[in-house]
């Protein structure tokens, strides 16, 4: 499947502050099914760029903008091939438990309860009604998953938010794609089945997917005849060509899309839009990478007037100190 995905994000502020300083996961992951073919990113008020991988192989962009502002606005364009052929966990030779090899250290992090994912008494009792059998095929055992967070939890937005536990899910019966991403790791995890977090975008065939119009998020278990396969418990289902994965991590803490400080006394407000076009062929001139700015208003003058006031608080304290010894 050819997509253009175009990422959109305005964050705007109450009153004017005097810099940010953020870093973006936006660009989609190079994979073995997944060809990125192009991305562009633009960002307003006009800022400096630089990147680099993080330890879990996600590219991260980083940018400050110093002049004062109340509005930022971050668009990436990407071009994505993706090349997954339909896929039958349940006819997977690995069987539960899972074999343990000593020398699979960089798997500790995908096996282990943290953060939102946390263990206790409702989420083994969910375990419970998988069933898990010694023998019992692994792929059958992340069906079941699906099969029993898609009929005991109910999609609704406004109830939980990024840093929710999954006790809360678990309590209330509700939340979103990361909520449900998150019981899903943690379900595996009490299987000591490695799981791992994804955000990435879903486009839709007939609006039949939930969770869509922004990012989306899923999770993906590792098999050992297999590799690492994606599950989508938010939608019940393998995760297919209309998938498309932009960063990894242990949970929803290692792949925000964006994350940062500013300074300034406001409020901030975010919006996002995801747009996703199937292509029926490459464009041409695709930029493998690019970055522009785009036309958002500053004012330099209040962020002097502000370091100035800054300046001079400091140095008021500085005699106020000296006074005082």
């Amino acid at each position: 499947m050819l997509l253009k995905i175009v990422h959109q994000t305005d964050l705007k502020y109450s009153e004017p502050i005097s810099e940010s300083v953020m870093e973006l996961r936006m660009v989609p992951r190079q994979e073995q099914d997944q060809h990125r073919l192009s991305f562009e990113l633009s960002i307003g008020p006009a800022a400096g760029f630089s990147s680099y991988f993080d330890w879990m192989g996600n590219t991260v962009h980083t940018f400050a903008v110093n002049s004062s502002h109340q509005h930022i606005r971050i668009v990436a364009s990407s071009v994505v091939e993706t090349d997954r052929a339909p896929i039958e966990p349940e006819r997977f030779p690995d069987t539960w438990p899972l074999p343990a090899n000593p020398h699979d250290y960089w798997l500790y992090d995908y096996l282990q309860f943290g953060g939102p994912i946390v263990d206790g008494p409702q989420l083994r009792q969910l375990v419970e009604l998988i069933q898990p059998r010694q023998g019992t095929p692994a792929g059958e055992l992340a069906l079941g998953m699906l099969q029993i967070i898609d009929e005991k939890f109910t999609y609704k937005t406004g109830v939980t938010n990024a840093a929710s536990p999954i006790t809360e899910i678990l309590a209330t019966g509700y939340g979103v794609c990361q909520d449900f991403t998150h019981l899903m790791i943690g379900l595996a995890r009490a299987l000591q089945i490695p799981a791992r977090y994804v955000s990435g975008f879903v486009h839709p065939h007939e609006s039949q997917f939930r969770g869509y119009t922004q990012t989306h998020a899923w999770c993906e278990l590792l098999f050992p005849s297999a590799g690492w396969i994606g599950f989508d418990p938010t939608n019940r289902c393998v995760v297919g060509g209309n998938f498309v994965k932009v960063a990894v991590g242990r949970d929803f803490r290692d792949v925000p899309p964006n994350r940062g400080v500013y300074r300034g006394v406001a409020l901030e407000t975010i919006e996002v839009q995801v747009k996703s076009d199937e292509l029926a062929s490459i464009p041409r001139e695709l930029a493998a990478e690019r970055f522009g700015s785009l036309e958002i208003p500053v004012d330099a003058s209040a962020v002097i007037a502000q370091r100035q006031h800054e300046a001079a608080a400091q140095q008021g304290a500085q005699q106020q100190q000296s006074r005082i010894r």
